[in-house]
């Protein structure tokens, strides 16, 4: 099993930020996010699918400012609450965080991916090759 600080220091080559802290704030704003628009079934089928140490990171994954109870987009959300200047930030740190998960997880497990919502259905997939980009990197 992988250690958290592994973890993080894979989500740092992923999103090629430059400090730890950096990458734990998308993880953890990525699953914050996930969990307040997710139904609770949906929700549940989601932990199952993490591996550790995500798993235990969902559970921290918390919203500590406010935040629009209405808004249901979870791009949208992430965007405001991770002060991003562009949704297209937003959507990276969720197909970093999604390429970190994939990379963890095996076929099966990624059935889960259809009780996602829409608008990030199609950033899981995209995580594919940022996975592979993440990885060329390392030997590089």
């Amino acid at each position: 099993m992988i250690s958290r600080k592994d973890y993080f220091d894979r989500v740092m080559v992923l999103g090629q930020y430059c400090y730890p802290e950096r990458a734990e704030e998308a993880v953890l704003l990525v699953l914050s996010c996930l969990k307040h628009l997710l139904s609770e079934e949906a929700a549940r089928g989601i932990k199952e699918m993490l591996p550790e140490p995500v798993r235990g990171l969902w559970e921290e994954a918390v919203f500590n400012n406010n935040y629009d109870e209405d808004e249901v987009d979870c791009i949208t959300l992430a965007k405001r609450l991770g002060n991003y200047p562009y949704r297209a930030a937003a959507e990276r740190a969720f197909e970093v965080v999604f390429a970190s998960i994939r990379e963890l997880t095996d076929e099966q497990r990624r059935e889960a991916i259809k009780t996602l919502p829409l608008t990030v259905q199609p950033l899981f997939e995209r995580a594919k090759s940022c996975a592979i980009d993440g990885s060329a990197e390392d030997f590089l």
